[in-house]
């Protein structure tokens, strides 16, 4: 028998460098490929109006990168750490540790981007600066207002006041209440930092825990970059946004592949 080759045996003293060297680079072909279709000049709202056919498509991949969708996400990455598992208290342990963790995580940079990052670039969404051009409001009105509830009525009043006005009659209903919701700063894109965060770890995840998942690393990836060219579709963010958004939440998820932090919640407990 020959003697294993140094790259065997780097392989066999780092068993999850290969699975974090594939995720790595899912996530940059992905990112390459999202941000060059994110600047294609047919997708910016091409899914804000009625008559549009993909609207309710993009608002239901939109949705997936925020509240049930993320919710769902968390819920079935903590359920692949579980799997690891076989004694309850180790499952229950490592489950609540991981959830906890990343919960925190989202947490932490959720609020980072909210009340610092976009109040410091104080870029207008898009859809706002197409209000502006038909001259139905100014945006520093609109971002002038305390807090998003403010904004939110603001915005509603307006499209009532405005209901004849051709642009508000041709905007999906769906999508002019998601864009009633959607009034704070423009930049960076938080969901698509979310879905990149997530398909980074639910990358690695499935390409450890499920037989065979090296043949589905690129899922997470494609459903993350739908995410992101939805929300260019939708009108609430622009290339540049979501281009920036997928980056960080790509870095910070490899940061935390290379710190081996998920290696220690799926590390199978000594006997």
């Amino acid at each position: 028998m020959s003697a294993p080759t140094t790259e065997e045996e780097q392989s066999r003293e780092n068993p999850h460098t290969n699975s974090q060297r594939r995720v790595l680079y899912h996530g940059i072909i992905a990112f390459l490929v999202t941000s060059a279709a994110a600047r294609i000049p047919s997708l910016s709202f091409s899914g804000f109006q009625t008559e549009q056919p993909f609207s309710r498509i993009w608002l239901l991949i939109s949705a997936s990168g925020a509240q049930w969708g993320i919710g769902f996400t968390l819920l079935l990455a903590t359920a692949l750490v579980a799997s690891k598992h076989t004694e309850l208290k180790v499952r229950t342990l490592k489950s609540i540790q991981f959830l906890a963790g990343l919960f925190a995580m989202l947490l932490f940079f959720a609020l980072i981007n909210e009340f610092v990052t976009k109040p410091a670039a104080g870029k207008h969404r898009p859809f706002v600066i197409k209000l502006e051009k038909e001259g139905l409001l100014a945006g520093e009105e609109l971002y002038g207002k305390d807090g998003k509830a403010e904004r939110t009525q603001f915005l509603e009043k307006l499209f009532k006041e405005n209901a004849n006005h051709p642009l508000i009659q041709s905007v999906h209903p769906l999508v002019r209440r998601h864009w009633e919701a959607q009034t704070g700063f423009s930049f960076p894109s938080g969901h698509s930092q979310n879905a990149f965060l997530f398909a980074m770890i639910l990358g690695y995840l499935i390409g450890e825990l499920i037989p065979n998942g090296r043949r589905w690393v690129w899922v997470p990836f494609l459903w993350a970059g739908a995410i992101c060219l939805s929300r260019v579709a939708l009108g609430v963010h622009s290339p540049l946004d979501i281009t920036i958004g997928a980056l960080t939440g790509g870095l910070i998820g490899g940061l935390i592949l290379k710190l081996g932090l998920l290696n220690k919640l799926i590390q199978e407990e000594a006997h």
